[in-house]
């Protein structure tokens, strides 16, 4: 049983209110954290160049989210901009939770990864040393032991709420257990957003969404290969 509050209660309301009062978000988004291990910041080449593996991209001057365009195949946007050695990346759709694209992220740095679409399609994903370690569903989370690799990511092993509860075992054959569980009202996009701020000390902000940052394009059916 979960008791007392999530160790990411207040920044959760942080996230909340930002929804609120950026209703688009829920529309879908990709916020992506990528945390150097030697602590020395990736520079725009380099973090271009990881995005697009051995594909075409371009740099693009600083821009305000409102004056680029809606994302395309073949010039596919990603702003990009940091909190320190910390890269954050920003984009409209899925590239940030494309394990290839994480593997290459994540060489020699950590990698958080929060997605969600308007269908409520999400991903909460987790990459090191080049490897793809873990990629959550919120809404059918299982519990802590169904992931093996959830021990390297201890902030958010620590959110033991986000995790399904173990199941009753006077459960009804003919229940449904997702009913049990209480997660219809479990707001897990502020979740997501919180447990990257607390790992990584990178925050979204309403202010950074209006600002103008550096971006790249990416040919994105060939980038996720």
């Amino acid at each position: 049983m979960n008791t007392g509050q999530p160790p990411t209660a207040d920044l959760r309301e942080y996230y909340r209110r930002l929804m609120n009062s950026t209703q688009w978000l829920d529309v879908g988004m990709c916020w992506t954290a990528v945390v150097p291990d030697d602590g020395r910041a990736l520079t725009l080449d380099q973090v271009a160049v990881r995005l697009a593996g051995n594909t075409p991209y371009r740099l693009h001057e600083p821009a305000p989210l409102k004056a680029i365009g809606p994302p395309e195949q073949d010039a596919y946007p990603v702003l990009i901009d940091w909190y320190g050695s910390t890269t954050v990346l920003f984009e409209w759709d899925y590239l940030g939770t494309s394990p290839t694209v994480l593997q290459r992220l994540s060489q020699g740095a950590r990698v958080y990864s929060a997605w969600w679409n308007v269908n409520a399609n999400n991903l909460l994903s987790f990459a090191a040393g080049g490897e793809h370690v873990l990629a959550i569903d919120a809404l059918f989370p299982g519990q802590q032991e169904d992931h093996a690799g959830l021990a390297r990511w201890p902030e958010l092993q620590a959110m033991t709420d986000f995790f399904a509860e173990p199941a009753p075992e006077d459960l009804d054959e003919d229940e449904d257990e997702d009913d049990l569980d209480g997660r219809a009202d479990y707001d897990w996009r502020a979740a997501f957003l919180a447990v990257i701020d607390r790992t990584t000390g990178a925050r979204l902000t309403g202010e950074w969404l209006k600002q103008p940052h550096p971006y790249v394009t990416v040919r994105m059916p060939d980038a996720i290969r």
